[in-house]
């Protein structure tokens, strides 16, 4: 997938900022519980600290710097080629742009090429 396609930027980086962004939108959505959202914050601090070691690997769609969906993805412990997806979230004020699709049909693709 292209890194800017119809003025969406695609990207794996994880930045610092994903932290309050990933939990904001988690807890947007209103189908997380508060104890979901704090694991999904505490994966970003995963990825953070620890790299691709940590085996959670992300995708991030933005527009203007503005967090419009993430997945989350990685590889099952124990297991030679199979992935979890752990989460695929769209902000509810977006969702029907197709975003959702997209975030699913890249990651499927990103997990392919490592091996899944």
């Amino acid at each position: 997938m292209p890194e800017k396609a119809n003025g969406i930027v695609w990207r794996q980086e994880v930045y610092p900022r994903d932290l309050e962004a990933v939990g904001r939108q988690v807890r947007a959505t209103g189908f997380f519980s508060e104890e979901e959202a704090l694991i999904a914050v505490e994966l970003v601090e995963e990825r953070l600290s620890r790299g691709e070691e940590s085996g959670y690997f992300f995708l991030f769609a933005e527009e203007q710097q503005r967090l419009l969906g993430y997945a989350c993805f990685g590889p099952i412990p124990g297991s030679v080629h199979s992935y979890d997806l752990y989460w695929i979230v769209v902000d509810p004020e977006v969702q029907g742009r197709g975003i959702g699709k997209k975030l699913l049909a890249e990651s499927e693709r990103l997990m392919a090429a490592r091996g899944a």
